[in-house]
């Protein structure tokens, strides 16, 4: 089954700071190398990520992602693979603590375009209801 994803964080700077660079800079290749990957379908495009994450009342600081596969294994591959798993393991440099999920996984149809409106509804589902059909983690 098609999947649909968001995976979020509160970076510890803001992003022009020279402690951010070293990620900043990777981000255009790492996207490149998530949309190359086999089990890829879409990602919203950064400017579009940009204006609903600000209509939404988020800061620069917030960074987050929207995305679709062709499943759940195809995500977990991408994610903690050669290509991402580096930049993965080093989150903690980046990214403040949060204690709650950073991930949500959902199903869709394969042509799903999902908004961070209906990302954060179902981050929502998981946080309050736990795991279930409409809204789990790894």
């Amino acid at each position: 089954m098609t999947i649909a994803q968001m995976n979020w964080g509160r970076m510890r700077y803001a992003p022009d700071d020279p402690r951010l660079a070293e990620f900043m800079d990777s981000l255009e290749s790492v996207y490149r190398k998530a949309e190359a990957h086999p089990g890829f379908i879409w990602r919203m495009p950064d400017e579009e990520a940009a204006s609903q994450l600000a209509a939404l009342g988020y800061d620069d600081r917030f960074s987050a992602t929207v995305s679709v596969w062709r499943s759940v294994e195809d995500l977990r591959d991408y994610t903690f693979g050669p290509d991402h798993g580096s930049f993965f393991e080093r989150r903690a440099e980046w990214f403040e603590d949060i204690d709650e999920p950073r991930l949500v996984i959902w199903e869709v149809e394969e042509t799903a375009r999902p908004s961070f409106k209906d990302a954060f509804d179902r981050l929502e589902l998981l946080k309050t209801g736990g795991a279930s059909g409409e809204a789990y983690a790894w």
